[in-house]
């Protein structure tokens, strides 16, 4: 039996000029990021670092740093990768407890779905 999530984070990703949507993928055994008809290229990357302050707070996705380029197979072509600049379906293993899909510059997509994976 399989536990599963969809996120649609199309109207966060194109809400902002650099476009930067992070979320807590903890838990979660596999992410495949599908990415519809994106005007730029979008960086996978990855984080463990929640931004906690000792005594003060745990850290959270929002409060997240230090993130590195992570790769993904590009389910089309079975290619690793670590951006997209077109429609795209790109698998992620368990990576970090934090994910991020950043761009450069103003850039849209016309969406961007996140599905979560548990294999229980």
């Amino acid at each position: 039996m399989a536990l599963t999530r969809l996120l649609d984070l199309t109207g966060d990703f194109n809400a902002v000029t650099n476009p930067s949507v992070r979320i807590d993928i903890s838990g979660w055994d596999w992410i495949v990021v599908q990415l519809v008809q994106p005007t730029g290229t979008v960086t996978f990357s990855a984080t463990n670092d929640a931004g906690a302050i000792e005594g003060v707070t745990d850290g959270n996705a929002t409060s997240s740093l230090n993130y590195l380029s992570v790769q993904g197979t590009d389910l089309t072509s079975g290619t690793s990768v670590t951006t997209s600049g077109a429609s795209s379906l790109t698998r992620f293993g368990v990576i970090g407890k934090f994910f991020r899909l950043s761009a450069s510059g103003a850039i849209t997509a016309g969406k961007v779905l996140v599905y979560l994976f548990k294999i229980s």
